[in-house]
């Protein structure tokens, strides 16, 4: 819908104290005297449309009425007309408009707040018209514009509209109505008209293809126009033509041949352009899609068809789409960066410790805030630093704990099955029917290790295998095979292969409610998008949930559906009106996460208006929660409307809507730091009921993300959070909230966000999967793991031709430090020693001491005891003397800090380095001899093009993992030892054979 400008509060024009008297002129017989009438209202409507708007029926008689004169009929349309626009009736304004005419109407040369705004409204008629999908209810469209002829007479106004922008040369509002209307025909005549200047018509292209995945809601059309805009990228010539368009173009279109073609064509320019070609490789990976960019791989020339000039490049090439390097930068990244503060677990510990025995459900939820904390930083020295609280942890929490190593590990894939070797089930022993929590859990951190589509390919496929073998091997076991699927799921993501997608089948028909819930959702997850149009696969799964009698089952199956029909918009419509009637909450349920998948980042009008619908009419209060918790994923593009719409929500009687309604905000604002927000938050972390203090706790830390200390909410909400977990009144639901956002807020080193979209715009599948499943931790613990997948690390790091750091490539931030830097580390509490106090004595007991010494000495005692007392009092007095000189010192230090210079407006960022969403806008390359080969690339990957080649540079580091094996240190330099003093060691005497005595 088109934001229609603010009515104007006056009009310039003559004063007039009333017009009371002008419009009983309008009942004159003399038509002369009435058009005088008319002309004069005219003048004075915009202030006096209040007393105006009780004649309005006798102006529209006017203005109809076939006795009257076109003149007069025309400025009575125009008073109409005025007046409606005042009272924000625009439909029966604009029509009254149309009927003044030009005169009175004039759309090319007037632009009134009055005329600006009916325009708006005959585009957003216009478009309605043009739109055949759009619905019949639609608030636009209450009256049949053919009844009234308005339709001609709209289509008029916007044509008029079209040659306006066509004389400005404003092609972007332009094709804009021409987008937004689904007109075609249009799309192709604006973007030929603009042609004539090459650097315009790149713009309109670029400003098209953005407003393809924001404005055009329909999925034909937007493939319609698509396809229209790459025809015309591709006939730029070279010196204008934008690649990361294009192939942006491409990859909405799905066409993988032309973007391979596409790279192999840069590579051969050489230059420059190869190293375009791997900026836009990490591009691609960057977008999480691993079926195009494998289909983009397999399209790529290989062997004896690759020229030796570019082998070397095409080697770089295929290791950033399925070599893994863009997984591995980022590893080395998170690990060499990370400001974790081991303090954060280790005071969690202390505190849960503190009354003795630890809750079970705060112990598991303990190592999964330990888990966030260094999520992809590989830094587990906790776990191992505290086994024995680690033992603690039994049965399913057990589970959790070893999962919690593939969060922890995510992406090291070079050694994972090394990591996880002593927690893997052992080979060719017998399968026990109960147990097996470490296995289980160690097989999906195996997964989750192998999860994110920027690893190697290689390494993935031998893990599914590695994994399917395990499924089968353990079937008698279903915690085993719990594990075992959800870890094929994850490194099988989007994958499609029926065989395995037939062996979790096998799985499910156990009817094991376990392994059965684990298989549902793998099997969502291997077959993700592909779904719809009345697929087989989903019509077995959908009678599989109707049949069981085993509601965790039905809940996977459920989610496995919606998994498969993600992004697929209207043609998910089909199943999702099948679940949103069936009688089976839990289906309902699922109905309500396939409208989040199917439309995610999509901002549809129809899925935000169902799920509004069942978020207040459903019975069952677990799909009221998925539903308004969807409204963040369908809105997370434009996430300041997430707030505004469950504003209303989050002061619902229902603790369950209230509590869906934070996490809402939490998932779609996550790492703003917005002050709104986080208002709207603030009551709900006192709310009455514990889930809801939850709630709000958990999305409070997510809004908090990668928050500086010097925003004004920190010290206040970092200590809440520790202070609920040491509270001994506060409910062991609510101190979970507390314990997770702690891990939440400072995730992955303080290095990573919660984002469901690449730097492009495309939606991410692996955190919209890892959002998605952690929010099913109100169902089952464990799913808390998978919240790993959605932490995108914030990275800025350039490399050169050979994919290394560049060192000389500085990157200028134009703010004061402390808005973007890392919050201090705590510090360790060291227990206070007790000052001795200084006994006060009386000048009596001085007295009488120096009378017993006195008679001590002449009876010929000895006088060394009060002499050495005498000294023991001295040297206590200059001891207390030196420490009120420290304190002194301290003191003069502690002003001179507060003394320092005023904080500079500006700071450099060093390659490789942390940038966060909201510090990308204040950034820009230092210039220099490295500079981006994409205009206008600040965060992210970036390729650097040197302006000096043929100079040396020393300053470059490769990219390196971090490995598990320790270097041991060296052996020491033979050396002979003696006591200080001795003589030194004769020479030694050699044998005749040359050896030494």
């Amino acid at each position: 819908m088109i934001a229609l400008p603010t009515p104007p509060t006056s009009h310039s024009g003559p004063t007039q104290s009333s017009a009371l008297s002008l419009l009983s002129m309008l009942q004159e017989d003399s038509q002369p005297l009435v058009f005088s009438a008319l002309k004069k209202l005219l003048r004075v409507v915009d202030t006096l449309w209040h007393e105006v708007s009780a004649s309005l029926p006798l102006l529209e008689e006017i203005a109809e009425g076939e006795e009257f004169p076109k003149e007069t009929k025309a400025v009575a349309s125009a008073v109409a007309s005025r007046v409606f626009f005042h009272l924000e009736e625009y439909r029966d304004s604009l029509r009254l408009a149309l009927g003044a005419g030009d005169a009175y109407f004039n759309v090319v040369s007037d632009k009134s707040p009055y005329v600006e705004t009916l325009v708006c409204k005959a585009i957003e008629i216009y478009t309605k018209v043009s739109d055949s999908s759009s619905t019949a209810d639609d608030d636009v469209m209450d009256d049949n514009v053919e009844d009234d002829g308005l339709k001609d007479k709209v289509l008029g106004i916007v044509e008029k509209m079209f040659e306006r922008c066509y004389s400005e040369r404003t092609w972007s509002h332009a094709l804009g109505i021409a987008l937004e209307a689904k007109n075609i025909d249009k799309v192709k005549q604006i973007l030929e008209k603009c042609g004539d200047s090459l650097n315009e018509k790149v713009a309109t292209l670029q400003y098209g293809l953005s407003a393809c995945t924001t404005v055009v809601v329909n999925r034909a059309f937007r493939t319609e126009a698509l396809t229209v805009i790459g025809e015309n990228f591709r006939s730029l010539p070279e010196s204008h033509n934008d690649f990361a368009s294009l192939v942006r173009c491409e990859h909405l279109l799905g066409n993988s041949s032309s973007v391979s073609e596409m790279l192999a064509g840069l590579l051969k320019t050489g230059g420059d352009k190869s190293l375009l070609a791997l900026q836009l490789c990490f591009d691609l990976v960057d977008t999480g899609d691993q079926h195009f960019v494998s289909a983009v791989t397999s399209g790529l020339p290989k062997g004896d068809s690759v020229s030796s000039e570019i082998k070397a490049d095409m080697e770089k090439v295929t290791a950033i789409l399925e070599g893994g390097f863009a997984g591995e930068l980022e590893l080395a990244f998170l690990f060499k960066e990370s400001d974790s503060d081991p303090l954060i677990i280790a005071n969690l510990k202390k505190s849960l410790e503190e009354k003795g025995k630890v809750a079970s459900l705060l112990h598991s939820m303990s190592l999964h805030a330990n888990a966030f904390l260094n999520a992809g930083t590989t830094n587990d020295k906790f776990l191992r630093e505290n086994l024995e609280y680690l033992k603690k942890a039994n049965n399913w929490a057990k589970f959790s704990a070893t999962a919690n190593l593939g969060c922890i590990h995510q992406g090291h894939v070079t050694e994972a099955m090394t990591l996880l070797e002593p927690y893997l089930p052992a080979e060719g022993g017998a399968v026990a029917a109960t147990g097996g929590y470490a296995e289980g859990g160690a097989l999906m951190a195996l997964g989750l290790i192998h999860g994110k589509p920027n690893c190697a390919t290689a390494l993935r496929t031998s893990t599914t295998r590695y994994l399917r073998d395990q499924l089968r091997t353990n079937s008698a076991n279903e915690t085993i095979c719990h594990g075992a699927a959800l870890g094929v799921g994850l490194s099988g993501l989007g994958c499609r292969d029926a065989t395995i997608f037939n062996e979790l089948k096998e799985v499910l028909y156990t009817d094991s409610a376990v392994a059965g819930e684990a298989a549902g959702i793998a099997m969502g997850m291997v077959q993700l998008g592909n779904g719809g149009g009345g697929n087989q696969e989903v019509t077995e799964m959908l009678a599989y949930a109707k049949d069981t009698s085993h509601e965790k089952i039905i809940r996977g199956l459920s989610l496995g559906i919606a998994l498969m029909h993600y992004q697929l918009e209207e043609k998910a419509d089909g199943i999702i009106e099948q679940l949103f009637r069936d009688r089976d909450p839990v289906l309902r349920y699922g109905g309500m996460w396939t409208v989040a998948l199917a439309y995610v980042g999509t901002g549809n009008n129809a899925a935000i208006k169902k799920l509004l619908h069942v978020a207040i009419s459903d019975v069952s209060n677990e799909v009221r929660m998925a539903a308004i918790t969807a409204l963040a994923f369908v809105l997370f593009k434009t996430p300041e409307r997430v707030p505004e719409l469950v504003k209303l929500l989050l002061v619902s009687f229902n603790p369950h809507v209230r509590y869906a309604s934070c996490m809402a905000v939490g998932i779609a604002m996550a790492g703003s730091g917005n002050a709104d927000t986080l208002a709207i938050l603030e009551p709900m972390l006192e709310d009455l009921t514990d889930f809801v203090r939850q709630g709000a706790l958990i999305a409070t830390s997510m809004v908090m993300m990668q928050a500086p200390e010097s925003h004004k909410s920190y010290k206040k909400f970092k200590s809440k959070l520790t202070g609920i977990v040491g509270e001994k009144h506060q409910s062991p639901l609510t101190k979970m909230g507390a314990i997770l956002g702690q891990g939440i807020m400072d995730a992955g080193g303080r290095n990573v966000c919660l984002n469901m979209a690449s730097r492009d715009g495309f939606v991410k599948p692996t955190s919209v999967i890892g959002i998605m499943m952690f929010c099913q931790h109100w169902f089952w613990h464990p799913c808390c793991s998978l919240l790993g997948l959605a932490f995108q690390p914030t990275v800025m790091a350039g490399l050169n031709h050979d994919l290394a750091f560049v060192k000389k490539f500085v990157v200028t931030c134009n703010s004061k430090p402390s808005a973007f830097a890392y919050p201090a580390r705590l510090v360790e509490k060291k227990e206070e020693v007790k000052k001795r106090v200084t006994t006060v004595s009386l000048s009596t007991t001085a007295k009488a001491k120096a009378a017993a010494a006195k008679k001590k000495k002449e009876e010929g005692g000895d006088d060394m005891e009060v002499d050495k007392k005498e000294e023991e009092t001295k040297k206590e007095g200059e001891g207390e003397g030196e420490e009120e000189k420290e304190g002194e010192e301290d003191s003069e230090a502690a002003k001179k800090k507060k003394k320092k210079g005023p904080e500079p407006k500006s700071f450099e960022l060093n390659n490789p380095s942390r940038m966060t969403k909201s510090q990308v806008r204040v950034c820009e390359p230092k210039p220099g001899r490295y500079h981006p080969v994409l205009a206008g690339a600040k965060s992210g990957i970036i390729l650097l093009t040197d302006t000096t080649p043929t100079e040396e540079d020393d300053e470059v580091e490769k990219v390196t993992v971090p490995s598990v094996e320790e270097e041991e240190a060296k052996m020491p330099e033979p050396f002979v030892w003696r006591p200080e003093g001795a003589a030194p060691a004769a020479a030694p005497t050699t044998t005749d054979d040359g050896a030494a005595k």
